[in-house]
């Protein structure tokens, strides 16, 4: 007796990219529910009026479904939501937004960040990486990386969006090996800071 046995393949997850202006709208709806509706008062999010401008109603209608069929946005009658997908993206730009502040002198302190992020939240763990490299971080090791000014809140932030808190360890010292060769790497000149 033989048996037909069916394989599906794995589908994979599309990547899906994100344009500007999409981005702009996702941030607002997130910000809040804002109606179709508001398209034509005076009312609408002052973000997206330019975006209005330049596609004119027809066009941002447009953008709209384009964003619904991405799977990011739900059209429901009059209401924008973000669905599940939606809002996981709205995190990930909300973190592309933090910045640290560089004061003109620096304290002689080094920050170091360390991570043990699991191979099940690997997405998340490349995520933290590309925004320690944005921010100018850079790696001791593969997970400890150094940076010469208070960072603290802003990684607690992006570790917190990403859900990888528990994960992630923000330290601080007065030395580090090869310390001058560190300096060089961040223009931290012995005469400016000293």
């Amino acid at each position: 007796m033989s048996r037909n046995l069916s394989f599906r393949p794995k589908r994979r997850k599309r990547k899906i990219i994100i344009g500007e202006n999409e981005k702009i709208v996702l941030l607002a709806i997130g910000a809040g529910i804002f109606f179709v509706g508001s398209l034509i008062f005076p009312s609408l999010p002052v973000a997206l009026q330019p975006i209005l401008k330049m596609r004119g109603q027809k066009g941002f209608l447009k953008l709209l479904r384009k964003m619904r069929r991405k799977g990011i946005i739900n059209l429901g009658g009059e209401k924008i939501t973000l669905t599940a997908r939606g809002r996981k993206l709205q995190q990930l730009i909300q973190v592309e937004q933090i910045m640290i502040e560089q004061p003109k002198e620096w304290d002689g302190l080094w920050r170091l960040v360390s991570y043990d992020i699991p191979n099940r939240r690997n997405e998340f763990r490349t995520w933290f990486r590309r925004n320690l490299i944005r921010l100018g971080f850079k790696p001791i090791h593969e997970s400890l990386w150094v940076f010469p000014y208070e960072c603290k809140d802003e990684i607690a932030v992006i570790a917190q969006h990403l859900g990888v808190s528990p994960y992630v360890i923000v330290m601080t010292t007065d030395k580090l090996p090869n310390e001058d060769n560190w300096k060089d790497r961040f223009g931290l000149n012995d005469d400016e800071y000293e």
